[in-house]
C-alpha cells in the first residue's frame, strides 16, 4: 500500500517522482501550493519556465498566480530585512522556518534574491493555468516550431456551429419525411432542441466515443427512403411473428401473473391470470385492418396503447425488477424483440442517423474554419488518439511529448479530484516519467462534485493508487475551533455512500467565536414540523418532496427574520449564505426575501443574455438602429431603463418629448461606429437614471455587462449596429447547456445583501454563516437520450431491456446519490462560524445525503418514515455531538426587516465659497439656443433637425384641429398684405411633422443627385427605402418625387439668379459638412451679448439691429467647441477659383393655414411668404444658425482653397422651405418674380463673419 504522510511545507519532499497532496477543504491548499513554488524556485533552482501549474478554471488560476507572486515578494522583502536596516516583516511561521533552513548566509541571501527577482520578471509569461489553457498553448508551440497550419481559433463551445449544422439538417433529411411518419418521431422525443442537446455532450465531451448499432444505416443516402424501407421491413417481421407467436404471449402473459399471484404477490400489472379482454384478439383485429392497405404510419405505432402499454418488453422487464424475478422464457424472447423494435426502432434509427450525420458535418466544418472547442484540445493531445490519422495529420505527438518532457521538470496539478481519464492519460504521458521528473497532484476526492463537467472519482481514485507518496493536510485555517470539532465528530465514520474516509482536522483558525441570541451550538439543525399529529403516531402520510418545498423559502425567510431582528448589533445580512442544488430554488428564495424586506444577492450560473437587463439592452440597441421608429422608442420609454407611464408617454407626443427621445437615439446612431453600444448606454443614462438603476437589483450590473459582450463582438466581428442587435437577439433566445463562464453574471457578493448561491458555485468561498435548507431531498435521477457500454454511447433502447442496461442505469444512480453526499460535505465546510441545516421528512426521499450525518451511518438504508427527531438525538448523543436542535413551523407573516439605524452622526464636509466653471463643453447651434431666461427648453437636439423641433410642441400628434386652431391664432400677428395668389397646396403638405418626418426628408435630400433627377426608377427607390426605416405610408413616394423635380428646376434666386440645383457640378458639392470649432480657448468665454454684437455690422445685410432684441433672449456663455453639421456646401462655378460658395439648409416647417370653418387645413406656397418666413427665421434663430455655417465654411475654405479671399469666394446662405415651393409653371405664369415662395438667399455678411470669427479664436490679453 502507498505510504500516507502529514504534510510538512518545508519538509516535503521535492525530488522526482509521482505524488499525492489531499487536502481536505479548508486545510490552506492554495498557501501550501505557492509556498511549494518557492521552495522549487530557491531549493531546487527550476526557472519559472520549468514549472507547470494547472488549476481547474481560469478563477483559481488567477488566484494562485496571484498568491505565489506574493509569497515570492514577501520572501524577497525578508532577505532585504536580513541584509539591511529596513524593519523586518511581519511573517507565517511556515516562511520563518524556509527562512531559518535556506538563508545561511549573506551570499546565500543574495543568490536567492537574484533567483527570485529573475522568477518575478518571468512570471507573466509562466504557465499557470487551466488545463484548457494549457493545451492550447503546447498545441500553438507546435505550430510555431514545426511551421504546420495548426493554429486555429480556439472557442469554448460550438453552439452556434451546432446549430446551424442542426438547421441544414432538419431542412434536409427531417422535412422530407411524411407528416404522420414525422408525428410519431416526435413522440418518441426526437426534435431539434434535443438532438442540439445531444450532439452538444458529444462535442463538449472528449471520452465520448458514440457507437453506430444500425448496421444497414448509410448517413451518405436519403433518411426518408431508408426509414420508409426500415419501418417496412419490421412490419413484415412483426406481423409473420405475431400470427406465430401472439397467442403464446398473451398465454405466457397470464402464466407469468398467475404464478406471482400463487407467490402472495398482488401487484401484477399490466398483466392478470384471469384478464377481461382479449388482447391478442384486440390487436390482430388492429393489424387485420392494415392487410389490404398499406402499413400503419409510425404515428399510428406510437398511439397503439396495446403495444405501449401491455405488449411492450419494457413492461415485463420492469416487473422483473420490480420483484427480482427472470419471468419471461427464451422461447417469447423474439417477439417480445420484434414488438419492442416496431415501437422504439424508426425514432431510434433516425436519432443515430442524425447523430451520424451532423457529427461527421461538426467536425468537417470545424476542420474547415480552423476551428476547435476545450474538447477538442483535449483529444488533439490524447495518447490514445496518437494513432488516429485524422490527428496524426494535425499533430505529431512525439515531438508535443517530448518537448513537454524538455520544456517542464515540475508539474502541479490543482483541484485532482475533477480530473477526467483523458487529462490523467495526458498528464502521465507528458511528466509520468519517475525518474526525470516530478508530478504532483493535489486533490480532495470528498469534493468531487463535477461530474457533469467530466470530473470522475474513479479516475482520481486509480490515479491515487499508482502514486508513490501521499501526503495527508489536516491543519485547517478556515473554521472556527467548536465548529471544527463538531465536523470532524459529524465525519467521524466518513463518506459511507461515497466510500471514503475523512481525517481528524486540526483547527488552526484565528475566527472568533459567534454569539447570538438564538444560537446555542455552531451546528444547529432546524427540523420542519409540517403536520399537527404527534410524532409518535404510527406512519403519518408524508408531504411530497414538491409540496415541501415550496414552503421552504417561508421558513427560511421567518427564520432569517427572527435571527437578524434578534441580533441587530452582531448580524449583517451579508454574514450569511443560503446553499441551494438548483438555481430555482435560489430564485424562490430570493423572492420571498424580498417580500419580507431583506436584501439578498443571487449568485448563480444563469445565462446574462436571459436576464431582464439583456432584454432592455435589445430594446435600446433598437431604437439605435430605428431612432424614428415610434413603436421602439415608446417600448423603451416603457421599459425600466425610462419608466414612463401611459399618461407621460401619450404627453410626451404633445409637448416635444418623445420627439426629443427620437432625436437623442438619432446621434446616438451617429456616435455608435466610434463609442460602441456601451459608449451610448453611458451617454444615454443620466446621474439620476444611474442612481435609480443602482437600486433595483442587478439591473445595472447586467446592462454592463451585457453591453460589454456585445461590444467585445462589434470588435471582434465588425458589427454595425443592426448585425449587433440581431447577434445580441439570437443570444438571447438560444439555449446554452453549458453556460461560458463570460456569459454568467459578474454580480458580486453584495456588501449588505444575504448570499444565495448553488453548491457547486460556492466551492473555494466561505461565509460566517451557512444555511442548507434543501439537502433533506434526494438527488433526482440523471436523464440522458443515451447511455454507456464500454465506454461506448448508445442511443438505441433496443439494448436496454437486459442486464446490461440495468447495471448501467444502478451505476448511474449510485453514482448520483454518492456525488451528492460529496455535495453535502462541500456545504458543511464553506462554514467559518456557525453551520445551519434544515430537516424535513418528505416522502420517496430515502437517498438523501442528510441521512447519514445526522441519523447515523446505520440510516441510509432507512426508510424516511423512520429518520425521526428522537432518533436524530439518539444519534447525535452516541456520537457525543453538542448540536441545537430547533422546531420550526411554516408560519406565514407580514412582518417584514427594517435595517438598523446607523448610531454614526452624518455631517457637512467644507463647502466650496469659489464659483464653479460650468461654461466648457461641447456646444451646437440647437444647445445655445434651448436656453432661454434660465429655463432649459430642450436639451440636445440634433443640429440637422432643428427646423422642427420647437415648433414641435404646438403641431406634433395633436388633432388637425388644434392644429389649425393654433395656426387661425398665428395667422392674427401676420401681415396678410402681401400677395396671396401663390398656390395652396404642396406636394407634400399632408406629410407628416416632426422631426421624424423632417429626418425622412433629410435622408432623401442627402441621397439625390439632382443631376439624375430622371432616373424615376433610383428616385423612387431611395424614396421608399427611406419611408420605410420610419414607417411613412409609401403614398408619399408621388409627392416626394413632384418635390424633388421641383427643388432641382426651380430657379434660385437672389444673387445666384437662374442658377438651378440639377446644374450643380457633384464635384462642387459637399453634403453634410460636419465642424468643430475651438470657442475661446485661452480666454474668457463667449456670452450672448458679445455675440449679439455682430448683428451691428453689414446694417445693409438682412437679420441686422432688428434680430438682436431676437437674440438678447438666448443664454450663452460657453468654451470649448461648437459643433455642427452643415446640409450642404456647393460651388456656383465648377472653376473654383472664381466660384462662390453658398451654405444650403433644407427645411420641412409646417406652418400651413386654416381654410375653412370645417377646419380643413393646407400647406403650400401661398403660406410662404417672406414675411411669414421671416417670422419662422426669426422664431427658430435661423439668421444665427446662418451666421456659425457661415463661420465654418469660411475657415474651411480659408484652410482648403488656395488664395482664398472672403469677399471673392464666400457666396451667402440658402434656406429651402420644402413645403413653400412653387411649381415651374406657377413660376412661368408669374414671369419668375424675384422673391420666390420658400426660398430664402441672402449674401454673406463678410465684417459679421468676420468679427464673429475674431470673437470665437480671441487669444487672452
Amino acid at each position: 500500500m502507498t505510504n500516507i504522510e502529514l504534510f510538512q511545507p518545508n519538509k516535503y519532499p521535492l525530488s522526482n517522482g509521482i505524488r499525492l497532496i489531499e487536502a481536505s477543504a479548508g486545510t490552506g491548499k492554495t498557501f501550501s501550493l505557492s509556498h511549494l513554488v518557492l521552495r522549487l524556485l530557491t531549493e531546487k533552482e527550476y526557472s519559472i519556465n520549468e514549472i507547470l501549474v494547472v488549476s481547474f478554471t481560469e478563477a483559481t488560476a488567477s488566484e494562485i498566480k496571484a498568491r505565489i507572486i506574493e509569497r515570492l515578494i514577501l520572501a524577497l522583502k525578508i532577505i532585504e530585512s536580513i541584509n539591511t536596516t529596513v524593519k523586518p516583516h511581519k511573517i507565517d511561521n511556515v516562511l520563518n522556518e524556509w527562512v531559518d533552513l535556506n538563508i545561511t548566509s549573506k551570499e546565500r541571501a543574495l543568490y536567492i534574491a537574484s533567483l527570485l527577482l529573475e522568477a518575478l520578471e518571468r512570471i507573466d509569461n509562466a504557465d499557470i493555468t487551466t488545463i484548457h489553457g494549457f493545451c492550447s498553448k503546447t498545441l500553438r508551440r507546435e505550430s510555431i516550431e514545426n511551421g504546420n497550419n495548426l493554429n486555429p481559433s480556439i472557442e469554448k463551445d460550438s453552439n452556434s456551429l451546432i446549430n446551424e449544422i442542426v438547421e441544414e439538417y432538419w431542412k434536409k433529411e427531417i422535412l422530407e419525411i411524411e407528416i404522420s411518419e414525422l408525428k410519431g418521431l416526435f413522440k418518441s422525443n426526437f426534435n431539434r432542441k434535443n438532438l442540439i442537446e445531444v450532439l452538444s455532450s458529444l462535442d463538449n465531451d472528449p471520452n465520448n466515443s458514440f457507437k453506430q448499432t444500425f448496421n444497414d444505416l448509410k448517413i451518405e443516402e436519403s433518411l426518408s427512403n431508408q426509414l420508409n424501407n426500415y419501418s417496412e421491413s419490421l412490419w413484415i417481421k412483426f406481423t409473420t411473428l405475431w400470427e406465430e407467436k401472439g397467442q403464446e404471449l398473451e398465454d405466457s402473459f397470464r402464466e407469468i401473473a398467475k404464478d406471482l399471484r400463487s407467490q402472495g404477490i398482488k401487484d401484477t400489472k399490466p398483466y392478470s391470470s384471469k384478464p377481461r379482454k382479449n388482447r391478442y384478439e384486440l390487436l390482430s383485429n388492429w393489424i387485420e385492418k392494415y392487410k389490404e392497405k398499406k402499413r400503419p404510419s409510425y404515428e399510428d405505432i406510437q398511439n397503439q396503447n396495446l403495444i405501449n402499454e401491455y405488449f411492450h418488453p419494457k413492461n415485463i422487464y420492469q416487473l422483473d425488477m420490480k420483484h427480482k424475478i427472470d419471468s419471461c422464457s427464451k422461447e417469447m424472447e423474439p417477439i417480445l424483440d420484434i414488438i419492442g423494435d416496431l415501437y422504439d426502432s424508426p425514432g431510434e434509427f433516425v436519432w443515430e442517423h442524425a447523430l451520424l450525420w451532423t457529427k461527421r458535418e461538426l467536425e468537417k466544418r470545424k476542420s474547415k474554419k480552423g476551428l476547435i472547442n476545450y474538447s477538442d484540445l483535449l483529444k488533439l493531445l490524447d495518447p490514445k488518439n496518437q494513432n488516429r490519422n485524422a490527428i496524426k495529420d494535425e499533430v505529431n505527438h512525439n515531438n508535443i511529448y517530448k518537448n513537454l518532457e524538455q520544456r517542464y521538470k515540475v508539474a502541479l496539478i490543482d483541484e485532482f479530484q475533477d480530473t477526467d481519464p483523458v487529462q490523467l492519460r495526458l498528464l502521465k504521458k507528458a511528466f509520468g516519467n519517475r525518474s526525470s521528473h516530478l508530478l504532483l497532484m493535489i486533490g480532495d476526492p470528498k469534493q468531487a462534485i463535477y461530474s457533469f463537467r467530466g470530473g470522475s472519482l474513479n479516475t482520481y481514485m486509480k490515479a491515487r493508487e499508482a502514486c508513490d507518496q501521499i501526503h495527508l493536510m489536516n491543519a485547517n485555517y478556515r473554521s472556527t475551533k467548536s465548529l471544527i470539532l463538531t465536523l470532524n465528530k459529524l465525519f467521524l465514520d466518513g463518506l459511507i455512500r461515497s466510500n471514503l474516509s475523512t481525517q481528524e482536522l486540526n483547527p488552526c483558525s484565528q475566527e472568533d467565536l459567534l454569539e447570538l441570541n438564538g444560537i446555542k451550538e455552531p451546528f444547529k439543525v432546524l427540523n420542519l414540523i409540517v403536520t399537527n399529529q404527534k410524532e409518535k403516531a404510527q406512519r403519518i402520510k408524508l408531504d411530497s418532496k414538491s409540496k415541501i418545498e415550496d414552503k421552504i423559502p417561508k421558513v427560511i425567510g421567518s427564520y432569517l427574520l427572527e435571527l437578524l431582528s434578534n441580533n441587530p448589533k452582531d448580524l449583517n445580512p451579508s454574514d450569511i449564505c443560503i446553499l441551494v442544488n438548483r438555481h430555482d430554488q435560489a430564485k424562490n428564495i430570493h423572492s420571498y426575501l424580498s417580500k419580507i424586506r431583506i436584501p439578498s444577492q443571487l449568485l448563480s450560473n444563469e445565462n446574462i443574455f436571459t436576464r431582464e437587463g439583456a432584454q432592455i439592452l435589445q430594446i435600446f440597441i433598437n431604437c439605435i438602429v430605428s431612432p424614428h421608429n415610434q413603436q421602439k422608442l415608446a417600448l423603451l420609454a416603457c421599459s425600466e431603463l425610462m419608466q414612463w407611464k401611459k399618461e407621460k408617454l401619450i404627453k410626451s407626443k404633445i409637448d416635444g418629448d418623445f420627439d426629443s427621445l427620437s432625436s437623442k437615439f438619432y446621434e446616438l446612431s451617429k456616435l455608435f461606429p466610434t463609442i460602441g453600444l456601451l459608449g451610448c448606454l453611458s451617454n444615454f443614462l443620466e446621474g439620476k437614471s444611474i442612481a435609480d438603476l443602482s437600486n433595483r437589483g442587478t439591473l445595472l450590473g447586467d446592462l454592463y455587462q451585457s453591453s460589454q459582450l456585445v461590444d467585445e463582438q462589434i470588435h471582434r466581428q465588425k458589427f454595425n449596429a443592426l448585425r449587433a442587435s440581431q447577434w445580441l437577439s439570437s443570444k438571447r433566445f438560444q439555449s446554452i447547456e453549458q453556460i461560458p463562464e463570460e456569459y454568467q453574471p459578474n454580480s458580486a457578493i453584495s456588501n449588505s445583501s444575504v448570499n444565495i448561491i448553488t453548491i457547486h458555485k460556492s466551492k473555494g468561498l466561505q461565509f460566517k454563516i451557512v444555511i442548507c435548507p434543501y439537502l433533506w431531498q434526494k438527488p433526482p435521477d440523471r436523464k440522458s437520450h443515451l447511455w454507456k457500454d464500454n465506454q461506448n454511447l448508445l442511443i438505441s433502447k433496443k439494448y436496454k431491456w437486459n442486464k446490461k442496461y440495468s447495471s448501467y442505469q444502478d451505476f448511474i444512480r449510485k453514482e448520483s446519490l454518492n456525488e451528492a453526499e460529496r455535495l453535502a460535505y462541500v456545504a458543511f465546510t464553506r462554514a467559518k462560524k456557525q453551520l445551519i441545516v434544515l430537516w424535513a421528512n418528505a416522502a420517496g426521499q430515502e437517498g438523501n445525503p442528510l441521512s447519514g450525518f445526522l441519523f447515523g451511518s446505520e440510516s441510509i438504508n432507512l426508510k424516511i418514515e423512520d429518520h425521526t427527531k428522537e432518533m436524530m438525538e439518539n444519534s447525535f448523543t452516541k456520537r457525543e455531538l453538542n448540536v441545537d436542535i430547533q422546531d420550526v413551523k411554516i408560519i406565514e407573516t407580514n412582518t417584514t426587516w427594517s435595517q438598523p439605524k446607523s448610531e454614526v452622526k452624518l455631517s457637512l464636509g467644507a463647502i466650496p465659497t469659489h464659483q464653479f466653471e460650468n461654461s466648457w463643453g461641447r456646444y451646437s447651434f440647437s444647445k445655445w439656443i434651448t436656453h432661454k431666461n434660465d429655463e432649459l427648453i430642450l436639451k440636445d437636439l440634433s443640429d440637422e433637425l432643428n427646423e422642427d423641433h420647437e415648433f414641435k410642441g404646438e403641431i406634433e400628434d395633436i388633432s388637425f384641429q388644434e392644429i389649425d386652431h393654433l395656426l387661425v391664432e398665428k395667422d392674427k400677428s401676420i401681415d396678410r398684405s402681401e400677395d396671396q395668389t401663390w398656390s395652396k397646396e404642396s406636394p407634400i403638405g399632408e406629410f407628416p411633422k416632426g422631426p421624424i418626418a423632417g429626418t425622412c426628408l433629410h435622408k432623401i435630400l442627402e441621397r439625390i443627385d439632382f443631376n439624375d433627377i430622371e432616373n424615376q426608377l433610383k428616385i423612387s427607390t431611395i424614396i421608399e427605402e427611406e419611408l420605410n426605416i420610419v414607417n411613412i405610408s409609401n403614398s408619399f413616394i408621388k409627392p416626394i418625387n413632384i418635390l424633388l423635380k421641383r427643388i432641382a428646376n426651380i430657379p434660385l434666386g437672389g444673387p445666384l439668379g437662374k442658377f438651378k440645383m440639377k446644374n450643380l457640378n457633384t464635384k462642387s458639392s459637399i453634403k453634410e459638412l460636419k465642424f468643430d470649432i475651438p470657442i475661446c480657448h485661452e480666454a474668457n468665454p463667449i456670452n450672448t451679448l458679445e455675440l449679439s454684437s455682430i448683428f451691428k455690422e453689414d446694417v445693409q445685410n438682412k437679420y441686422g439691429s432688428d434680430y438682436i432684441n431676437k437674440l438678447i433672449d438666448l443664454k450663452i456663455n460657453s468654451s470649448g467647441f461648437l459643433t455642427g453639421s452643415i446640409d450642404q456646401v456647393f460651388a456656383d462655378n465648377p472653376n473654383h477659383e472664381i466660384a462662390k460658395w453658398w451654405v444650403l439648409d433644407w427645411k420641412s416647417n409646417w406652418i400651413g393655414s386654416s381654410l375653412s370653418k370645417e377646419h380643413r387645413s393646407t400647406c403650400g406656397p401661398s403660406n410662404y411668404s417672406i414675411s411669414r418666413m421671416d417670422e419662422e427665421m426669426y422664431h427658430h434663430h435661423y439668421p444665427l444658425q446662418a451666421h456659425i455655417y457661415l463661420l465654418a465654411l469660411h475657415r474651411f475654405l480659408n484652410w482648403r482653397l488656395p488664395d482664398y479671399s472672403p469677399q471673392k469666394h464666400l457666396g451667402g446662405y440658402i434656406y429651402v422651405f420644402l413645403r413653400g415651393l412653387p411649381d415651374k409653371e406657377e413660376l412661368e405664369e408669374k414671369n419668375f418674380p424675384q422673391r420666390t415662395p420658400g426660398l430664402i438667399v441672402e449674401p454673406a455678411p463678410i465684417e459679421r463673419i468676420k468679427k464673429l470669427d475674431l470673437l470665437i479664436k480671441r487669444q487672452q490679453k
